[in-house]
């Protein structure tokens, strides 16, 4: 601590020479704002201070250039992990980006191949409907068709047996009419016949008669 004292004081003395020198020394008449000083004088002093600067301001001096060298180096390191960060973040945007396309690119290519089963399988189905419609048509039709036959069969079925009925009708009829025609004719054979006879035997009585 003392000699940090005394260093002080050196450090002072010289400050103070260097402060009489510029006040006494003359104007530069190159530059207004410069002025003529001994260099000499002024090496000397400014060598005095270095020498005698007191080592708690050698190491505060030191501690500011160390804070200064970690403030730079925090700096420094504080862009470095901005600047990664910021890569880092863009290329996650870039890779999230990428991945999206790819999920959307596989998406549509998904959609397509969706749109084209659904299609495939719409057109399977329609075709499908169609064959059944058209199968369904044919039975229909051939049902309509039997149907129709059927009804033309019994149609001519019953016209058939309305004929056969009347024919038998006729025919009936015509064997009563016959069978009349015959048994009148049979009543009149026997009916000649047996007035034949009824007149043999009147003539044979009338005979007999006569013979008495």
């Amino acid at each position: 601590m003392p000699s940090d004292i005394r260093s002080a004081g050196e450090c002072l003395k010289a400050i103070g020479i260097l402060a009489d020198e510029l006040r006494n020394a003359k104007r530069s008449l190159i530059n207004s704002e410069g002025c003529i000083v001994n260099r000499n004088l002024m090496q000397t002093q400014l060598d005095l201070l270095e020498q005698n600067l007191p080592d708690t301001v050698k190491k505060a001096a030191a501690i500011v250039e160390e804070e200064e060298t970690i403030r730079n180096e925090t700096e420094q390191k504080r862009k470095e992990i901005l600047e990664n960060a910021s890569n880092q973040a863009q290329s996650m945007v870039n890779e999230a980006a990428k991945n999206a396309q790819q999920m959307v690119d596989q998406a549509h290519r998904d959609a397509g191949t969706m749109m084209d089963q659904a299609n495939q399988e719409a057109q399977a189905r329609v075709e499908q409907a169609s064959a059944e419609a058209a199968r369904m048509l044919d039975d229909a039709e051939n049902k309509a068709r039997k149907l129709v036959e059927e009804e033309s069969i019994v149609r001519r079925a019953r016209v058939e047996c309305d004929e056969l009925r009347e024919s038998a009708r006729q025919e009936a009829a015509e064997l009563h009419k016959n069978t009349l025609d015959y048994m009148d004719s049979l009543l009149a054979e026997t009916d000649r016949k047996l007035s034949e006879l009824i007149n043999s035997i009147r003539l044979e009585r009338n005979e007999i008669r006569n013979h008495r």
